[in-house]
């Protein structure tokens, strides 16, 4: 049985309506194979995203339990009587010789762990001592210890001079009846102003050890030379001979023989040799590991014992720490989450410890997170 014409015409349309939507189906079929793939990525994401965010979370409170528990040991007792786990550092280099820490490498914390590093500020040469904020003068003992620092670690002698001078003037305060960027030698506001990227200098204390890479004859290089052995938290220029390095003992026993205001006392002062200065050094390391506190008093016995007819022992009364237990201390504190490739967050905080109320505190002063 034959069809008529309009019959085979309309089979055919028909035919062609259902190859195009078979075409389309399959398109959309591709379409929503791409979408689902696309979602089902993107939600691994998204979830890889989540887990590491809480990852970095857990890290970060992992880190500042580290933080929290340096602390509340502070608190209990000085650092300096932590015999178990406070260990002396002799480095290869003799400038390093006696830098002292206490460090914790692993401690394990939830499904974590946590290193802690503690250093004591006052072990290091304070920036901010240089020039006395009330009548803006520069401490000549201060001077002399940064810059025999500088030559007991092989600075280049033209950079830290004029770094020296730099460094008055950038701390020095426009107050009333004394002089604002008093060294001639040094760069000044208009010097910075000058600059082709300008800044303003800072006419008040530095916040960080960090900041003197603005100040003029501060390079990369004398910065990695100095930057563990100077301080910029504690409230004088004393330093402790508990905890401090070979180099800073050195270079406070030269500032000791030097008044700290210039023209004040005998105008003949007589320089002690380094010979004299690195045997008291010597003296006061090694009696630290029979005497873990070296206070003011034993430190001018050691001084006078070495070399009586200098005049160390009463100088030191300027320069060195009273007690030989310090109050301001850096933290490191890494947390570390995982095994194979773990997260890991780092906070540094600066803490000092007081004592109000016949109560010891100690207060978070400075808190940075990386």
């Amino acid at each position: 049985m034959k069809r008529c014409p309009e019959e085979t015409k309309k089979v055919e349309r028909n035919n062609s309506q259902q190859g195009i939507v078979l075409v389309i189906v399959i398109i959309i079929v591709a379409i929503l194979s791409i979408v689902v793939t696309d979602l089902i990525y993107f939600t691994q994401i998204d979830r890889e995203i989540s887990g590491n965010a809480i990852d970095e979370i857990k890290a970060r409170y992992i880190a500042k339990s580290g933080v929290h528990v340096a602390a509340g040991t502070l608190k209990g007792q000085p650092l300096e009587d932590l015999d178990v786990i406070a260990s002396t550092l002799a480095l290869e280099g003799e400038n390093s010789k006696g830098f002292w820490a206490i460090t914790v490498p692993f401690f394990p914390v939830g499904e974590g762990s946590v290193s802690v590093t503690v250093v004591d500020e006052r072990a290091k040469i304070n920036l901010n001592a240089l020039v006395n904020s009330s009548s803006n003068r520069i401490d000549q003992q201060v001077l002399t210890e940064l810059r025999e620092l500088f030559r007991f670690v092989e600075a280049d002698d033209s950079k830290s001079e004029r770094f020296l001078s730099s460094l008055a003037n950038w701390i020095d305060q426009p107050l009333k009846g004394s002089q604002n960027d008093q060294d001639s030698s040094g760069a000044n506001s208009g010097f910075y102003a000058s600059l082709e990227t300008p800044y303003t200098i800072k006419d008040g204390t530095l916040d960080s050890v960090q900041e003197i890479r603005l100040i003029d004859g501060m390079d990369e290089e004398f910065f990695n030379k100095i930057k563990d052995y100077v301080t910029v938290y504690p409230g004088d220029k004393k330093v402790n001979f508990s905890t401090a390095p070979k180099v800073v003992i050195m270079a406070a026993i030269k500032a000791s023989t030097v008044p700290a205001i210039e023209g004040q006392g005998d105008s003949d002062i007589n320089e002690v040799s380094d010979d004299i200065v690195e045997q008291i050094a010597d003296e006061v390391i090694a009696a630290r590991e029979d005497q873990p506190t070296i206070d003011q008093k034993k430190a001018r016995e050691i001084a006078n014992e070495v070399d009586s007819t200098a005049e160390i022992s009463a100088g030191l009364v300027g320069v060195v720490h009273t007690s030989g237990h310090s109050d301001i201390f850096s933290v490191k504190a890494v947390g570390s989450l995982g095994e194979s490739n773990p997260t890991k967050r780092i906070i540094e905080a600066v803490l000092k410890k007081t004592r109000e109320n016949k109560e010891d505190k100690v207060k978070i002063i400075s808190w940075k997170e990386l």
